[in-house]
């Protein structure tokens, strides 16, 4: 078999054998599946929804930060920065801040459908951190924010 190289798009339950945008050849393949040396340098088969074929730019959120002051609202909007210089955006709050918001008295409509809305434990950097990079690592970051550029 020549040398065939694809890309990790996501890692999914394999955080420890593989990393997003890093290149892996593969060694064998069946239908669903390619044999790759992991990150521990141990082979593994690995389903082929996690890859991309060849070597691909992967994008990877490189920094992040407040747009508005923790204070002066319920949803704090969030811009996120990748690699590839690609920016995109959401808001962030506690369940306790979206309880808030909802107690506003001249909330009109009073219900809504934020897709682009993650609810994190506190507004910590740290939580906000692990909660973004997980988004991140599992291909999930693009559904739960807005492309800026």
């Amino acid at each position: 078999m020549d040398e065939r190289i694809i890309t990790c798009t996501h890692v999914g339950v394999y955080g420890h054998a593989i990393t997003k945008g890093r290149f892996y050849e593969v060694v064998a393949e069946d239908d669903g599946k390619f044999r790759i040396i992991g990150n521990q340098n141990r082979r593994i088969w690995i389903n082929k929804d996690y890859f991309a074929e060849g070597k691909m730019e992967v994008p990877i959120i490189q920094g992040w930060k407040f747009d508005d002051e923790l204070d002066a609202f319920h949803l704090i909007e969030v811009t996120i920065t990748f690699n590839n210089g690609m920016m995109r955006w959401c808001l962030v709050t506690t369940p306790e801040r979206l309880a808030k918001h909802f107690e506003q008295p001249n909330l009109d409509p009073p219900g809504c459908n934020i897709q682009h809305l993650i609810i994190v434990k506190t507004m910590n950097i740290e939580d906000i951190n692990r909660t973004l990079k997980y988004l991140d690592e599992q291909g999930e970051i693009e559904k739960a924010t807005i492309l800026l550029k």
